[in-house]
């Protein structure tokens, strides 16, 4: 009968036991490590990706409220000259066409500033400002953001309101012509320059027309200044985030 010997299998030691895990634990270690600097380099050229495109938002955001403050100072002069006619005058014609020039063009327009949130909304749907590190920038882009929804924006809205008012109490009174327009040398707007302009002479409906234009007027005075006041706020960020961020 032949006799099978089994081979004699040497154990490890413990020594050789730990060594063997501390080989695996390290590379899994240093596998974590390596993932977590590399996720963190793109994380850091997304933030920084992201502060390029806010701090262009907002460049534009600086030019376009700079115009948007210029028109609605026009259109407040508009108002002025048109709250300077006494209403009792009125049905003169020479009084009537001055009423005419500096009525329709804040009547037949508004000017609003519109902010430029595309890259915000951007980081909004793809999960916030979580590859963000630097949380000094987060607040700082966060408050100017909520300044525009809290100030302007709602002042904005309440502005367009008094606009509709006064452009529902114009329309009764005026009747504009189907002929030649001309562009008004301030504001731009179109404006009928024959004599087919009917212009109805009824007082009370005119000094509800002076009431709205007198609250037209401070609405739009509260979104000059809240403009101004976002103007400000930006260029600080601007400054802010070019030095944070070295962008040039």
């Amino acid at each position: 009968m032949e006799v099978h010997h089994h081979p004699h299998v040497e154990k490890k030691g413990f020594k050789e036991y730990f060594f063997e895990f501390l080989m695996i634990f390290l590379a899994v270690t240093m596998g974590f490590i390596a993932e977590n600097i590399r996720e963190n380099i793109v994380n850091r050229e997304k933030e920084k990706h992201y502060v390029e495109n806010i701090v262009a938002d907002l460049k534009t955001d600086t030019a376009n409220i700079a115009l948007s403050v210029h028109m609605q100072n026009l259109l407040l002069k508009k108002m002025d000259n048109v709250l300077k006619i006494p209403v009792e005058k009125l049905d003169k014609p020479s009084m009537q066409d001055t009423l005419y020039q500096n009525l329709v063009p804040f009547y037949a327009s508004s000017w609003i500033f519109v902010q430029n949130n595309n890259t915000v909304t951007q980081l909004k749907n793809a999960g916030g400002f979580n590859v963000f590190t630097n949380q000094k920038a987060v607040d700082s882009i966060s408050a100017v953001y909520y300044y525009y929804d809290s100030w302007i924006k709602i002042n904005s809205d309440l502005y367009m309101k008094s606009y509709e008012k006064t452009a529902d109490i114009a329309t009764q009174l005026i009747r504009l012509p189907e002929s030649i327009f001309s562009f008004d040398d301030t504001t731009h707007i179109l404006i009928p320059i024959d004599n087919k302009i009917v212009i109805q002479h009824n007082i009370i409906l005119f000094e509800q027309l002076y009431s709205d234009i007198r609250f037209q007027k401070g609405e739009l005075i509260v979104c000059v200044e809240t403009e101004k006041e976002y103007f400000r706020k930006v260029e600080r960020l601007l400054k802010f985030l070019q030095s944070e961020y070295d962008l040039k």
